[in-house]
């Protein structure tokens, strides 16, 4: 009886070790932490990646996954995190994609040392994109070169094919995949390199997306001349002209006819109109994808790992992303406008001005903490709104000062929408951003405003938060108010709202606007008219 347990004993444990995975010693693992990074990618998302990447090193993990669900994001902010994860990160680092990778996400995959993806994934398709609209060839090709530099750098390091890697980032990279008769080894070549081996041109198999309108009597596609200036240089030109930028040797030599017999084709990869984006399978098949992983169970098994531990972004950075997206940023702008002039027009409880200030340290603070504005555009703004103070407290009615506050305001919360090299295409998308948000805030704001002043008598809401004796006092004997009487410089009165510089007198039965000349004036102070033209500016009498 115990030489039969033992026998099975021996038995279960032989079976559990005959399905244990096996791992490689390059991608075997103790302690593994998962870094999640979900949605656009920009300056936000490295700084989270970088505290999160510190405090993983800390704990003693030897092992990083990057779990990866992206549209894409910005270059520079991109490239930042391949130099994390090459220089920074422990040397065993995977890339999850779970389920969506593309632009920015596919570059961050391929620095990686493993690539795995979740059933049902896709990556790749990592073309630069401008809001602006299309970007002209020369632009194309400064934007495409520290991409395509980066990518085949990674492929290098990571001994996967660079010619494949370039598919991803440019729009004429034309790939046919070859196996070695023998070893079934399998490898990507152009089409110069396809006719090197076989002495024939490649067959082209894959459909053709480019538009073939053409003009009746025409001779050539009219359509041609517009996508070739969008196009990169011809397959084979980026290659051999990136290799030279390379400090990594490339990851093989290119073949010739003395090879023709070792291989053979398998299938056309990618067309010279498309960019390539990969499903699993196809990833694995062109030697890009290590393995399949759905859930932290199957990624612990991966790395042969004992510990395993996640670590989302907190949520203080997930707030400080959601501060300054583009929407938030358009509704803060229109809160800080209505609720200056709502202040400025009825001072009561200080709400509104209360409002009005949360909604700008909002505005500056959060890019701020997001790593998105400078020194100089929180000055702008300060300056700015000193320069306001000045026009509306010690020269009012001169416009001049105010507008070059107004003006500086705007600049310096343009600023903010723009990071890293002011010469860049990515730092003029930013501008253009930052302009059309910014000015739409402010049509936005003066629009509802304007629509406030028309109204703001008779308006129950406004009632409720201005004191009860500055609403009752806003009227003459009449009860209307006569905000376009004209007053002789000397003539006395009594403020029956508070002057912030801006507010109502009342001189006689004639309830009119007004303005301090200095400080600000309490109501029931008596006043003196002291300035009688475009505005009525008005002195305390001591």
């Amino acid at each position: 009886m115990l030489t039969l347990l033992a026998g099975m004993l021996l038995l279960v444990a032989r079976t559990a070790r005959d399905e244990a995975p096996v791992v490689p010693a390059h991608r075997q693992a103790s302690h593994a932490t998962i870094i999640t990074i979900n949605g656009p990618i920009d300056s936000m998302t490295v700084q989270s990646v970088r505290r999160r990447l510190a405090d993983a090193v800390d704990e003693g993990s030897d092992a990083i996954v990057i779990r990866l669900n992206t549209p894409g994001g910005e270059l520079m902010s991109t490239l930042e995190l391949c130099r994390m994860l090459k220089e920074d990160a422990p040397a065993n680092t995977t890339a999850w994609i779970s389920p969506h990778a593309f632009s920015a996400g596919t570059i961050i995959a391929l620095a990686c040392r493993s690539v795995v993806i979740q059933p049902g994934g896709m990556f790749g398709d990592s073309a630069p994109v401008s809001p602006l609209g299309p970007i002209p060839q020369a632009e194309r090709a400064k934007l495409e070169s520290p991409i395509l530099t980066e990518v085949i750098d990674s492929a290098r390091r990571n001994h996967r094919d660079e010619r494949l890697v370039q598919a991803f980032v440019s729009v004429g990279v034309e790939l046919w995949l070859l196996r070695n008769t023998a070893t079934g080894e399998r490898i990507c070549v152009d089409a110069g390199e396809y006719e090197a081996i076989f002495g024939e041109a490649p067959p082209s198999t894959i459909p053709s997306i480019t538009p073939s309108t053409q003009l009746e009597g025409a001779g050539e596609d009219v359509l041609t001349p517009f996508f070739e200036q969008f196009s990169a240089p011809t397959a084979g030109a980026a290659p051999s002209d990136l290799s030279s930028m390379m400090q990594r040797p490339s990851s093989r030599p290119r073949l010739g006819s003395d090879d023709a017999d070792e291989w053979e084709l398998v299938e056309q990869i990618v067309s010279n109109d498309r960019l390539l984006a990969l499903t699993p399978g196809q990833g694995r098949d062109y030697g890009l994808v290590d393995g399949f992983v759905g859930d932290e169970a199957e990624m612990k098994r991966f790395l042969g790992a004992t510990i395993i531990t996640t670590r989302d972004r907190s949520w203080s950075e997930a707030l400080t992303s959601f501060l300054v997206s583009w929407p938030v940023r358009l509704v803060l702008i229109v809160i800080f406008i209505v609720g200056t002039f709502i202040e400025m027009a009825a001072p009561g409880t200080g709400v509104f001005g209360a409002g009005a200030a949360v909604a700008l340290l909002i505005l500056i603070g959060a890019p701020w903490l997001a790593g998105m504005a400078q020194w100089w555009d929180i000055l702008l703004v300060f300056f700015g709104l000193l320069l306001i103070a000045v026009e509306l407290f010690l020269v009012p009615g001169t416009l001049l000062v105010g507008a070059a506050g107004a003006v500086c305001m705007l600049i310096g919360l343009v600023g903010t929408f723009v990071s890293g090299d002011m010469t860049s295409t990515e730092a003029l998308d930013g501008i253009f951003r930052g302009m059309l948000v910014v000015f739409t805030g402010v049509v936005t704001g003066v629009v509802i405003t304007a629509s406030i002043a028309r109204r703001f008598e008779s308006s129950r809401f406004a009632q409720r938060f201005v004191l009860g004796s500055t609403v009752g006092s806003m009227r003459g004997a009449s009860g209307a108010s006569e905000a376009g009487a004209t007053l002789a410089v000397g003539t006395e009165g009594v403020a029956v709202t508070d002057l912030r510089p801006a507010g109502r007198i009342k001189c006689g039965d004639s309830v009119v606007d007004a303005v301090s000349s200095g400080r600000w004036i309490e109501s029931g102070a008596r006043v003196r008219v002291v300035r009688s033209d475009m505005i009525l500016e008005v002195e305390v009498i001591e």
